[in-house]
């Protein structure tokens, strides 16, 4: 296969030529000359196919280091790629990364913020509910306990007022009773005195009749009396 020989003259770039073509090129000594294979540009004299053809008295030229024209494009391919992708659109690719990044890390955070949020309202208006539940339980003991109150009052009047009922009876039979032991008595003198036209048996029937009328009046005031001390304590004091 036979060389493609690319030359640098006067800052530019020429070819490719092969071995003839170069003849005609009067290149010298010192004319930079490149071919597949070759890592850098090289002078004519250096390489062996084209000492024949180089000129013996070239013109002087400035050392410059030029890369090949392939391994030029190459390393400029692979200072513009990054992780095998090309600069600018990773560049582009991570700069969207962040940005999804940061909207999801700033969604998360507001998400959690409205939970919060929402927790607080939900806890708030619970803490409402049973604030006002325990307002209402409070008011339920309140009532209960007035008609309780009410009710006690009630049983308390209507207990007094059958023990002052109660009172006012005994008062009224102990006055009846009083009475008829006062008439017991006074029969009892009237039938103990003597008598014309009555026999002896027959006073001492009527004494004990008598008798036995005080008899009774006095038990009906005696229990009539204990009874009142029950309700009164303080009655004949």
């Amino acid at each position: 296969m036979m060389e493609k020989y690319y030359l640098y003259i006067n800052d530019e770039q020429h070819g490719p030529f092969n071995i003839e073509e170069l003849k005609n090129k009067k290149i010298n000594r010192n004319t930079k000359v490149w071919f597949e294979g070759l890592e850098d540009w090289k002078n004519a004299e250096d390489i062996e196919e084209l000492k024949t053809i180089v000129a013996l008295i070239p013109p002087p030229i400035k050392t410059i280091s030029t890369p090949p024209p392939f391994n030029k494009n190459n390393s400029k391919s692979s200072e513009n790629k990054i992780l095998g992708f090309n600069r600018k659109a990773f560049l582009i690719v991570l700069g969207i990364i962040v940005i999804v990044f940061i909207i999801t890390i700033t969604t998360i955070q507001d998400f959690r913020k409205d939970k919060i949020e929402e927790g607080n309202k939900e806890t708030e208006i619970y803490n409402k509910q049973v604030e006002i539940q325990n307002e209402e339980i409070a008011k339920q003991k309140e009532i209960i306990a007035e008609q309780e109150r009410l009710e006690q009052e009630r049983i308390e009047k209507e207990k007094q007022a059958k023990i002052d009922k109660r009172i006012e009876e005994i008062s009224n039979e102990l006055n009846v009773c009083y009475l008829e032991l006062d008439k017991a008595k006074k029969n009892l003198v009237n039938v103990t005195s003597f008598k014309f036209l009555r026999s002896a048996k027959a006073r001492e029937n009527d004494i004990n009749i008598a008798n036995e009328q005080i008899s009774i009046w006095k038990n009906n005031i005696e229990n009539l009396e204990k009874e009142m001390r029950q309700i009164n304590p303080n009655w004949g004091k």
